[in-house]
């Protein structure tokens, strides 16, 4: 992170000359040069300090380089950014679920992660609701540690929500497979490592405008973005889907090898011969 492991390793190249890379996060984003303008200096300070910056999309990349950096400072800073994702367990590309086919007779959709204000898992279900009650068949289940009672309060008055406490990567698997669709419109995300966990097991995605996972895949490729707030917005990306599953799914089981840690720490490595 560039606020606190990035501002020691630029403390330490200052007193041994010692290069270093620094990976931005959301939190970087969207609370300390969102919120802390006091400190933006210090962020651009080691950012430039840095050898190599990696972003973990290509969203969070433009937003600090065209919003928060000095004019004079944006292409110093755009020539050493690199966007490098975040990889998931080998166990979910092991096993990736292939020729998956769209649920006949339910649209079964499902959100991975923790119930609270920012994972927006009431918006999701406004969007259903309006599907719902337009005489679709239609299944949202929750998965994920609560963390916000009043939101899950919320979220159990809904005919179509069923909620399943944490579970392993096992059953998670296998709870993946028995869904067609992944949404996830999170206020903020750095990565969000369940979408990558869908789409191994041919889920199409629905993930926010950007945030950390808009702008892995060209739009409509494995999924589309959408903005949190508007819940048209993911009934219409619902219906995208819905018209071209099949191909979207084979792309999701195909292109998730991008998160191969493997492959990712590779690149790591290359970088960190390059700096020394």
């Amino acid at each position: 992170m560039t606020f606190t492991n990035g501002y020691l390793s630029y403390q330490i190249k200052k007193i041994w000359n010692i290069p270093f890379i620094v990976t931005v996060r959301d939190t970087d984003v969207n609370a300390f040069f969102k919120y802390m303008p006091h400190l933006r200096k210090t962020g651009i300070r080691i950012l430039l300090e840095a050898e190599k910056i990696v972003f973990l999309s290509p969203k969070y990349r433009d937003l600090i380089i065209d919003k928060y950096t000095p004019d004079q400072f944006k292409q110093v800073l755009l020539e050493k950014s690199i966007v490098i994702p975040n990889g998931i367990d080998d166990y979910f590309l092991t096993n990736r679920f292939v020729n998956k086919i769209e649920s006949a007779e339910c649209l079964n959709i499902i959100t991975v992660g923790l119930i609270n204000k920012r994972k927006n898992h009431l918006a999701v279900c406004k969007a259903i609701e309006s599907i719902y009650h337009k005489g679709k068949n239609i299944k949202y289940t929750i998965v994920g540690k609560i963390e916000d009672e009043k939101i899950f309060n919320k979220l159990r008055k809904y005919p179509f929500v069923e909620y399943k406490h944490h579970m392993t990567k096992e059953q998670l698997l296998l709870e993946y497979r028995k869904n067609d669709i992944f949404i996830m419109p999170s206020i903020t995300e750095t990565f969000g490592l369940t979408y990558a966990e869908a789409m191994s097991q041919g889920l199409p995605v629905i993930y926010s405008k950007g945030q950390g996972f808009d702008g892995q895949f060209n739009e409509g490729l494995v999924g589309y973005h959408v903005t949190p707030s508007n819940s048209q917005d993911i009934v219409l990306a619902i219906k995208k889907i819905i018209e071209n599953y099949q191909n979207i799914s084979s792309r999701c089981t195909q292109l998730v090898k991008k998160f191969d840690w493997s492959k990712i720490a590779n690149e790591y490595i290359k970088i960190y011969n390059n700096c020394v």
